[in-house]
């Protein structure tokens, strides 16, 4: 059922690469999908690099375009792309016309660190390596186990979860 021999993962920083450092702070470290794929033996071949170390409201258009050519040059038509959740709704909007076509490429990240007891990343980095390998080309968002194609999903900032444009959660 498989489409891709390979996946490319690409972290732009957000709270799933996050580290607690001696002071305390939250920071952006190293990619968090090289531990959380440290655990696994994938049936296909994934390689993990760094485009951006960034929290996400601080990212910028240019910062995007980087993210765009970070996608070209992947060679591969299955991409995940770890990223903060704060705009990672806009990211999405914005590759939807800049990426390669025939490429399907998944953006994910985590509500918790991925260092932090408790964290999603791992759930959310595993169903979007799922994706970006079984569904149609695009762009898309995976996040608490839903899919979403880019433009019709955005995070509900109460609760943190991602929801389908118009949709409303109790």
């Amino acid at each position: 059922m498989t489409r891709h021999a390979d996946v490319a993962v690409i972290a732009t920083g957000g709270t799933i690469d996050k580290v607690y450092e001696l002071t305390g702070d939250l920071e952006v470290g190293e990619p968090a999908a090289v531990r959380i794929l440290s655990t696994v033996v994938p049936g296909v071949a994934i390689r993990v690099t760094g485009a951006l170390a960034l929290d996400s409201r601080d990212i910028t258009d240019a910062d995007r375009d980087v993210l765009v050519r970070a996608i070209d040059e992947a060679q591969t038509d299955a991409v995940v792309v770890t990223h903060g959740t704060d705009t990672m709704a806009d990211t999405a909007s914005y590759l939807h016309s800049r990426v390669p076509a025939g490429s399907t490429v998944v953006l994910t990240g985590a509500l918790r660190p991925e260092t932090v007891h408790g964290s999603d990343a791992q759930v959310n980095l595993g169903f979007a390596l799922a994706a970006a390998q079984l569904a149609s080309p695009g762009v898309y968002v995976a996040m608490g186990a839903r899919l979403f194609a880019a433009g019709t999903v955005r995070k509900e900032t109460a609760t943190g979860a991602f929801v389908a444009t118009g949709e409303e959660r109790s």
